[in-house]
């Protein structure tokens, strides 16, 4: 039962709010059990039983509370693998060269964009949330074999403004790794990172109102082409 919650968590945090506060750890979790099992009359028994036994709701909530940073985690790891080879970082470039372009990319969030030419820099301002590594990202976290993203299909099929502000909080995280010119680790942690979460999504926000028509398209297309490349690949 604490597994159904569980997942249904990690579709939470992929589509809907990827920094849940801790404040709500309870309510979270406890709401997204619930609501799996809402039409599976032969689990309520099972969900009275946990309800009554305080030691065990909250050995079951913490548990499914560990799907936040389980999916954040996994998603920044596979970032951090893409990221050398969607940026050619570091190439041929000096430790110095590669600090600077790094910085460039995140402050200009040109790292999102479309039409990327790291040397000159230069990208497509039309094309924001449009390089290949926001696909990469998508079609390796949650539309492999036995995806989220296929099991769960409904809850990505519009391609939520939550998931494309995750994965470039992830890349920016991922970037942050060469900031100083070498590999180095950084966390991704709630407190430094849920408020770059926040400006992506303030930035899909201002898209979504004033430019609907071209949101609806390049979502389409987005997820179009996710299904079109993933079910390549699973039927290899």
């Amino acid at each position: 039962l604490a597994s159904l919650g569980h997942r249904a968590l990690r579709v939470h945090v992929a589509t809907v709010n990827a920094f849940p506060s801790s404040l709500c750890k309870y309510e979270e979790s406890w709401s997204c059990l619930v609501d799996t099992i809402e039409d599976v009359k032969s689990l309520k028994a099972d969900l009275d039983q946990i309800q009554a036994d305080t030691e065990l709701k909250e050995q079951v909530i913490t548990y499914i509370w560990g799907a936040c940073a389980q999916i954040r985690g996994e998603l920044v790891f596979k970032a951090r693998q893409k990221v050398p080879g969607s940026y050619a970082i570091p190439g041929h470039m000096t430790p110095q060269k590669v600090a600077e372009n790094v910085q460039w990319m995140i402050k200009s969030c040109a790292f999102m964009y479309g039409g990327l030419d790291v040397e000159a820099k230069t990208f497509d301002k039309m094309a924001p949330f449009s390089n290949p590594i926001f696909k990469d990202l998508f079609i390796s976290q949650w539309f492999s074999v036995k995806g989220e993203g296929i099991r769960f299909a409904d809850a990505f099929k519009h391609i939520p403004n939550t998931t494309l502000a995750l994965i470039a909080t992830a890349v920016e995280c991922a970037l942050n790794s060469w900031h100083n010119g070498t590999r180095s680790q950084v966390k991704f942690s709630e407190m430094q990172f849920r408020t770059r979460y926040q400006f992506y999504m303030n930035k899909l926000e201002r898209m979504q109102k004033d430019c609907p028509n071209w949101m609806k398209q390049f979502k389409k297309d987005l997820y179009e082409s996710i299904w079109y490349t993933s079910s390549f690949y699973i039927n290899i």
